[in-house]
């Protein structure tokens, strides 16, 4: 495993994508960072952080055993990582579909991942990450952070954190790849994942292209797609970006 510091950086996900081909023998490397100047979040989102207050990493591995269009898989077991070691400090964490981490209905981590294919086959994937630890006051256009300082009233060692996150993701990441090489199915990761989903039960509120509606989370299928069930018993099927959570009083702008 190689580990990478670096005190300053546009992007830890850009950097580790730029120079994968030297980290090709190591099955991870991480690259955390103390700053990014340009901290990206999924699609244009961009990610708000202090220096030193926070966790900003991402990490590389090569994940050849995957198809492509199932690599969601590996986003499951890096989201339940994140939700294990963050609820060993705070109640009411979840996961938010399709990766975001939150307290309530705030959210405290965002991931994005990139991935490069070659010969149709995985060849590496990178997995950056942003989680607010120790950062009091938001400024920024995002509508709901919080931080775990904020939840807790308590600062917290960033590395200690990081170190944890890193062990858990190996140990779902062994657990996703046994099972897929071996039954070319992954179903302990999916109903971990569908167990600490955010609003697993129950009736929300939704946006899509055509409005607002009220469903049910029907489930989340392993190539990343959402189900949800409305309240006349259809079913409408989501990739990322084309629904939208209503949050209360909270307006999301993702």
């Amino acid at each position: 495993m190689g580990f990478i510091h670096l005190k300053e950086i546009d992007s830890t996900n850009i950097y580790l994508l730029n120079n994968a081909d030297r980290f090709e023998n190591e099955e991870m490397t991480i690259a955390v960072s103390d700053y990014q100047t340009a901290g990206r979040g999924m699609g244009t989102n961009t990610w708000e952080s202090e220096p030193n207050k926070n966790l900003l990493f991402s990490i590389l591995i090569h994940p050849t055993w995957i198809e492509p269009q199932m690599q969601y898989i590996v986003s499951m077991a890096h989201a339940l990582a994140l939700h294990d070691v963050l609820s060993a400090y705070a109640e009411d964490i979840t996961i938010k579909w399709p990766n975001d981490i939150y307290w309530k209905e705030r959210k405290i981590s965002g991931t994005r991942i990139d991935g490069n294919i070659k010969a149709g086959k995985m060849s590496d994937m990178v997995i950056g990450t942003g989680i607010n630890i120790n950062q009091s006051e938001f400024h920024g256009t995002a509508p709901n952070p919080v931080s775990l300082t904020q939840i807790t009233g308590k600062t917290y060692d960033c590395q200690a954190i990081l170190n944890d996150i890193i062990s858990r993701f190996e140990h779902y990441l062994a657990v996703a790849k046994a099972e897929w090489t071996t039954n070319k199915n992954c179903n302990s990761i999916l109903q971990e994942y569908h167990e600490k989903l955010f609003r697993k039960d129950g009736i929300h509120r939704y946006e899509d292209a055509d409005g607002q509606f009220d469903a049910e989370l029907a489930e989340v299928l392993p190539n990343g797609i959402m189900r949800l069930k409305r309240t006349d018993g259809t079913i409408s099927e989501y990739e990322f970006k084309e629904v939208k959570f209503c949050l209360g009083n909270i307006n999301e702008n993702k």
